[in-house]
Parts: structure tokens; sequence; C-alpha cells
């Protein structure tokens, strides 16, 4: 059971490496966090949704594509 417990933690960790949440998105697009789940609602920031809370997690390439679309828009 430890062994499946630091395991557990271990794929948390890599997951939390290699995603971003949405305070940690927001912080790096330097937006609101409603502004992020907005975006995620409304399908204009690609992103998934884990746990039973159904938290947001993006990836570093789709939050880099975010700005890239902002700064065509203006």
């Amino acid at each position: 059971m430890v062994v499946l417990e630091r395991m557990n933690k271990k794929m948390q960790d890599t997951i939390d490496s290699q995603f971003f949440n949405v305070q940690k998105s927001a912080l790096f697009l330097d937006v609101n966090p409603n502004t992020i789940r907005r975006w995620a609602q409304q399908g204009m920031l690609k992103g998934v949704k884990i746990g039973s809370r159904g938290d947001w997690r993006f990836t570093k390439d789709d939050l880099l594509q975010m700005i890239r679309k902002k700064e065509y828009e203006n």
C-alpha cells in the first residue's frame, strides 16, 4: 500500500510539472483566474478537467497558443 501511495504521489508530481492549474495559468497569461475558467468553458483555451471537482489543467503549449491568438486579434 505504501508503494502505491508513493507511486501516486510521483505520478501527481509529474502531472503537476507538465500542466498548469488555473492559478498558474492566470499568472502566466497575466489575467484573472476567472478569465482562465471562462476561456476554458467557452472552448477558447484548450484544457482538461481532472478529479472529482473538475479542476482545470492546461499545457504550456496551449497557453502559448492563447497568447499568439490574442496578439493576432490586436
